[in-house]
């Protein structure tokens, strides 16, 4: 994922939070809304409820990676958060992958046919 696909601020969070849809499963929370520009934004949140900072930090790098494999596939003009539950840190990356396209299905904004590349 690119440094122009993420999102950093604050405030886009926030909005994000208040005005977006948000679908649900126990490893991970995905809250989606509609953006003006057509390029879709990916924000992770991690709490210090799944665990220290070496918990986190691991749990970030393999949302990343799971969702850099299936980012062709998603939906253009939507903006995206994605938090981590308590049990996703120690959940394995298979899981935690399975579980992020599945709510990318579940939010409409995955292509039917995407397939996880292993690049």
């Amino acid at each position: 994922m690119h440094k122009q696909n993420r999102l950093q601020s604050s405030k886009s969070f926030d909005y994000i939070y208040k005005h977006g849809a948000s679908f649900k499963d126990e490893l991970l929370v995905l809250f989606v809304v509609k953006s003006k520009i057509k390029e879709p934004k990916v924000g992770f949140s991690v709490g210090k409820k799944v665990g220290g900072s070496v918990q986190r930090n691991k749990t970030k790098r393999r949302l990343k990676n799971a969702l850099y494999r299936v980012f062709a596939g998603v939906k253009r003009g939507n903006n995206y958060v994605v938090v981590a539950r308590s049990g996703s840190a120690d959940a394995s990356f298979d899981a935690l992958s399975a579980s992020l396209v599945s709510l990318f299905k579940a939010a409409g904004c995955l292509a039917e046919k995407t397939e996880v590349s292993d690049e």
